[in-house]
């Protein structure tokens, strides 16, 4: 897998010594394309033999891990509760595995259980719970699908209760941001129980106290529709909508061009819930999302299994027979899923297979976003270190030509002219010449670890940038490591 660091107890060593934590800038600007995300649902099931962690790792952003820690209120302030060494250790192993991971912790705005491990020790007995005109407690609807209570956060002590959870996240330092869920500047998501003014200037006022409260590097990430609100700093867009490409495209562009640094715009593609996962329309589609985000951003990428509540679909038999379902939060549900398919209420909404194409390595982008082909309307390109992705919406199929040959991810092709069908995207990497023996002593050694471990950091080093991707850092190591011997 991409990014999963498999490393000798020496090679450990140098990274230790080499390299300190990255910061939330250098994870986000040092990160290789293409960036996969992983949202509630960190695993895939087909890669059976990858561990939990190098799952969750092979992702560089995921929300929302709680690390076993808990919210509670103590003398009027929220704070984190738990083992924190646990914690802590958690998150350094998928660190080793992925440096470049990005954690967000998802903080509940729009609704909650009361009885949740995690929150129940926020919700004292005066919370306010939304409530209708007889004062009854309002679900989320429909009941089968949105279980938790709705939370007044027009209400200034459910504001305090949520900002006082974002502060408590930025202290403890274990997360580099924080996600809000149901969020929508154009609609209104509290049931008409309150106005759509009351609702935006309730989460303008959120957003300004925590932000004087955290550092300008701390994340938030929303879920819902581009706006000019300036405040927050990235956008998570789904809900994908196979006729609107073009307007998907200037919506990630606005993102891209209109929120504050450092941004971590997300893209989430909801596949063919009706038919597997590895179909021909859902690989093809997977990478057109994909291509899609590379030429129109820096950011990350996800494209899911895309089924809905009551939806008929098909699984492999790799699904159904996942060894990991017992390691599940809730075993029976595999069990239940087997035997009771079409008429478990049940969604795969952000579940996901991983997808090979993801595994290409095509470093830092180069190019400029939104560059069409040789000004073909609809024909999408981008320059990267190691190569460039093409992104076709044109109408007809397109041949693509390349300065020298280039080898196409999806297609095996290597070639300096590439034919790209319409509605279709490819990888494109360069055919490597890289040189591993750094002290030219014939044999690649732990010698020539030391040479990169040394020169950690240095940009445009003459040899050992082994990948050419412009400065000395773990993707160095990892290259050099995996030579070792020859």
């Amino acid at each position: 897998m991409k990014r999963i660091l498999s490393l000798t107890t020496t090679f450990l060593l140098l990274i230790s010594i080499a390299q300190a934590e990255l910061s939330i800038r250098e994870k986000i600007e040092t990160k290789s394309m293409p960036s996969i995300f992983a949202a509630w649902a960190n695993w895939f099931v087909n890669k059976p033999n990858m561990a939990y962690a190098e799952m969750t790792a092979a992702h560089d952003l995921f929300w929302s891990p709680s690390f076993g820690l808990r919210f509670e209120i103590i003398d009027g302030k929220v704070e984190l509760l738990g083992d924190f060494q646990e914690a802590k250790r958690q998150r350094d192993e998928l660190l080793e595995l992925n440096p470049n991971m990005i954690f967000l912790l998802q903080i509940n705005m729009r609704g909650a259980s009361p009885k949740s491990w995690h929150l129940k020790g926020l919700y004292k007995d005066d919370f306010p719970w939304l409530r209708s005109s007889d004062g009854s407690q309002v679900l989320g609807s429909p009941p089968e699908q949105y279980v938790d209570l709705l939370i007044d956060f027009t209400h200034p002590k459910a504001q305090d209760v949520i900002v006082g959870q974002v502060v408590a996240v930025y202290e403890r330092g274990l997360w580099d941001g924080i996600f809000f869920d149901f969020w929508t500047e154009k609609g209104i998501v509290l049931g008409g129980y309150r106005t759509h003014e009351e609702e935006r200037q309730a989460r303008i006022e959120i957003l300004k106290r925590i932000r004087a409260a955290v550092s300008d590097d701390f994340l938030i990430l929303v879920n819902g529709s581009p706006t000019e609100n300036t405040f927050r700093a990235n956008r998570n867009i789904k809900n994908y909508n196979y006729e609107g490409l073009e307007e998907l495209g200037n919506k990630l562009l606005w993102a891209e061009e209109s929120l504050r640094k450092p941004r971590i715009n997300c893209l989430e593609a909801e596949g063919i819930g009706s038919e597997l996962p590895t179909s021909p329309n859902n690989l093809r589609d997977m990478r057109l999302l994909t291509t899609l985000s590379l030429t129109h951003s820096d950011g990350f990428v996800l494209y899911t299994m895309g089924v809905g509540w009551d939806e008929s679909h098909p699984h492999d038999s790799t699904y159904l027979d996942y060894q990991g379902a017992a390691f599940h939060r809730n075993p029976q549900y595999w069990i239940r899923h087997r035997e009771q398919h079409d008429t478990l209420y049940h969604i795969h909404h952000h579940e996901h297979y991983w997808n090979d194409f993801w595994d290409a390595e095509l470093g830092r982008p180069i190019g400029e976003k939104a560059q069409l082909y040789e000004e073909r309307e609809g024909l999408f390109i981008r320059e990267f270190t190691n190569g460039w992705v093409v992104y076709n919406r044109r109408g007809t199929e397109q041949t693509i030509e390349f300065p020298e040959e280039m080898s196409g991810v999806a297609n095996g092709i290597t070639a300096r002219r590439h034919i790209l069908p319409d509605l279709d995207g490819e990888i494109y990497l360069k055919v490597p010449v890289v040189v591993a023996d750094l002290n030219g002593d014939g044999v690649v050694n732990i010698l020539d670890l030391i040479i990169i471990a040394g020169a950690f950091g240095v940009e445009k080093h003459s040899n050992a940038d082994v990948n050419g991707d412009g400065v000395v850092n773990v993707l160095d190591l990892i290259f050099v490591a995996q030579k070792i011997g020859e």
